[in-house]
């Protein structure tokens, strides 16, 4: 999901994106699928959380996302697929 939301980015122009509009994206749509099942302030944060985890790990292991701009705030930093990792298999 998280792929695709990346492309979405990149088809509008934009290489790169801020990590917390990725992470409001990603929540988004989780809990807007979860929607049936009623969403609270705390369920939002934690899909928030999972989302910045698993974007964290596809930066450190798997190399599929790649830091273009850090900054202080882990979530202010700027990221972009990596170029260098054929995505075609992960649609």
């Amino acid at each position: 999901m998280i792929i695709n939301c990346m492309k979405e980015f990149e088809r509008s122009g934009t290489e790169s994106v801020q990590q917390s509009d990725i992470i409001t994206r990603m929540s988004s749509k989780i809990e807007l699928e979860n929607a049936e099942r009623g969403t609270s302030i705390e369920k939002a944060v934690e899909t928030s959380r999972k989302v910045a985890n698993v974007i964290q790990y596809m930066i450190h292991k798997e190399n599929i996302l790649m830091v273009t701009q850090d900054a202080k705030t882990k979530n202010e930093r700027y990221i972009s697929l990596n170029i260098n990792v054929d995505l075609s298999s992960m649609d």
